[in-house]
Parts: structure tokens; C-alpha cells; sequence
């Protein structure tokens, strides 16, 4: 989706009019140019496997996300042109739209120092680099705009809440609010923030594609909705059981949980190896199975310390061959976005 300059100014306005310059919770204030004299600020965000859990509970949609060790990176670079551009804007649309998003939303906050500020900045660009794949279900959108966002706002000395940032970025498109800390529970459609969870200790995912590319504006949301009326009262349990185990740091009940939502998924969009790779995967010391609810990969859950990543990948390739492909094996990590 590409805004149009009017679309981005009437959200912006209507969405985005609240400001907090000096907020408990907001993150990345500006703390000068680095000592690169080229590069001006640098934030990364992380990808996810999927999630651990995503549903909608009496019509409202939620989604409890998998962030992992694998991230986006965006850098705002002193340039010759004038205000802030995006390189390769084209393939980077969703950034461009964020940026333009945050410029409107910049210009019609409180504050004549910091319109004095935006007056004497000098030229810049952004640039976004990842790893992540597309259209995996690995959020790797919300990795670009919360890196670039956060990098920008760095920047331009903007202070904003990651609350704000969510509500934010959802005008852009849905998110897996990947700039939270810890494991954000979220209605990832309006950026309404329910709970930032503990990230667990000691948990890693075998990120395993079952090939093609599903893009999250694609998703059937009827379909699912339809499904989740269904099984309302195993939805609110799963929830339950979730958020519980993710306040415990109980792996095995983060890993159960994960593993019925995936089960409620194949409902939706089905993943053919799930049952075979859960089934040979938990008798190989794995907990469980968690999925890509709009997207094509399965993530297999496990403990770090026990050590057996490489023996489930090399089980993995031997039992599936080239019917499924893996992208890595990643730890479970807390949220947020991070200054470089």
C-alpha cells in the first residue's frame, strides 16, 4: 500500500495528534551525530518467527509476537539534497510513507524550538539494509519501518513513546509491533498495546519455510475471523496459558500454547508439514511448534542449553528434503529497537 501525500497528512492528523516530549517510556533521544561524521544516527529492529500466538477474541484481533536475533537496520547517512529522503524509495514504499508520515506529524507538534530545529537540518538519507525474507511471515516490514522510524526519529530529535510508535506504524499497515520490548502482546491492526511480556531465557527457533510468499494485506481476515468465532473459548484459554507462561518464564507452557494457536492456524492457512514436523521434532527433545499465522513458515521451539539445534535442523533436511527449506536457527529475543 502507497499513501498518497493527502491520505498520509489526513492519518497523521487524525491518528497521530498526540505528543510527549519528555514521557516515562519514551526511548531513543537524540544523543548527537555518531563519531562517523557521514552517518548521523543507526537503529535496528528484530525480525520474528511468526508468532507465538494470533487470534481475535470477540472480533478483536491480537497477536502475541516471536521477535528473534535476526534484524533490519536503517541509517540516516548527512547527504546534498534537502530535508530527509529514503534511498531506494521504491522498493522501500512502506519506509517512504512512514517518513512522510512522521514529517506531517513533526510539523504540526506543539514547539517553536523544535521547528527552529527542523528549520537548520542539514540534508540526509535513510538507508535500510536486511537479511530478513519477504513475504514469510517474518515481519520483515515492521523491521524496516520501526528501525527507520526510530532512526529518523533519533535524528530529529523527536522523543517518542513505543506506544505512539505502534499506533504509528498501524497506519501503515498491520504490525508485529517488533519495537516493543519484550514479547508484545498487541491488536496488531490499531497498535493498541495490551502488554509487554518477559522474553524467555532460554528458548531458540528453527525457522523452517514451507515455501512460496503470503504478504500480511493478503491474509483472508474474514476466513480467519470466521475460524476464531469457532473456537472462542480455546482462543481465551490459549491467551491465558500464554500470558502466564511468558510471566513464569515456563518454556514448556510458551511452547504448548504456541503449538495449539499453529494448530488453530492450519484451520486457516495450512502448512502441509506440521503434524509430520511437530510429531518428529517434540520425539527429538524439541517443545513444540509455532507457525506464520499470515505466512508461510513454521518455527520449531526449543532450549538453547540442551544443545540439539543442529541435530533437528540435520533431522529436518533429512526427513523433508527440498519440500521445505531452512533459514536459521535463532534465538528468542526481547523486542525493541536498538541504536547502533
Amino acid at each position: 500500500m502507497t499513501l498518497s501525500r493527502s491520505s498520509v497528512q489526513s492519518a497523521a492528523l487524525s491518528a497521530v495528534s498526540y505528543y510527549s516530549s519528555n514521557t516515562a517510556d519514551s526511548f531513543l533521544p537524540a544523543d548527537g551525530a555518531s563519531e562517523n561524521s557521514s552517518m548521523i544516527s543507526s537503529c535496528q529492529a528484530p525480525a520474528t518467527c511468526g508468532e507465538l500466538m494470533q487470534g481475535a477474541i470477540d472480533e478483536a484481533d491480537f497477536l502475541v509476537n516471536c521477535p528473534i536475533a535476526l534484524y533490519a537496520r536503517a541509517t540516516v547517512f548527512s547527504a546534498d539534497n534537502d530535508g530527509l529522503t529514503v534511498r531506494d524509495a521504491e522498493q522501500y514504499s512502506k519506509v517512504a510513507d512512514a517518513i512522510a508520515l512522521l514529517e506531517v506529524y513533526e510539523q504540526n507538534r506543539p514547539g517553536s524550538e523544535v521547528k527552529s530545529h527542523c528549520e537548520n537540518r542539514r540534508g540526509s538519507e535513510l538507508v535500510v539494509t536486511s537479511n530478513i525474507p519477504r513475504g514469510k511471515g517474518m515481519a520483515s516490514s515492521s523491521a524496516d519501518l520501526a528501525a527507520a522510524l526510530s532512526a529518523a526519529c533519533k535524528y530529529q530529535g523527536l522523543s517518542i513513546s513505543p506506544v505512539e510508535l505502534s499506533r504509528l506504524i498501524a497506519i501503515i499497515e498491520p504490525s508485529d509491533s517488533v519495537h516493543l520490548p519484550g514479547i508484545a502482546h498487541v491488536n496488531q491492526l490499531n497498535g493498541a498495546v495490551h502488554a509487554c511480556l518477559p522474553a524467555p531465557h532460554d528458548m531458540s527457533v528453527i525457522v523452517v519455510d514451507c515455501g512460496g510468499e503470503i504478504y500480511t494485506l493478503e491474509f483472508d481476515r474474514d476466513r480467519a475471523h470466521g475460524v476464531y468465532r469457532t473456537m472462542r473459548n480455546k482462543m481465551v484459554a490459549t491467551l491465558a496459558l500464554m500470558t502466564n507462561s511468558l510471566r513464569l518464564g515456563d518454556a514448556e507452557g510458551i511452547a504448548l500454547a504456541a503449538t495449539l494457536s499453529a494448530r488453530i492456524s492450519q484451520e486457516i492457512l495450512p502448512k502441509a508439514p506440521f503434524e509430520e514436523l511437530l510429531e518428529s521434532c517434540v520425539s527429538e527433545g524439541a517443545l513444540g511448534v509455532n507457525c506464520a499465522h499470515s505466512g508461510t513458515v513454521l518455527g520449531v521451539l526449543h532450549r538453547t542449553s540442551d544443545g540439539i539445534g543442529a541435530t533437528l535442523m540435520q533431522s529436518i533436511r533429512r526427513r523433508f528434503g527440498s519440500d521445505v527449506s531452512i533459514i536459521g536457527d535463532h534465538r528468542i529475543v526481547a523486542g525493541g529497537c536498538h541504536a547502533q
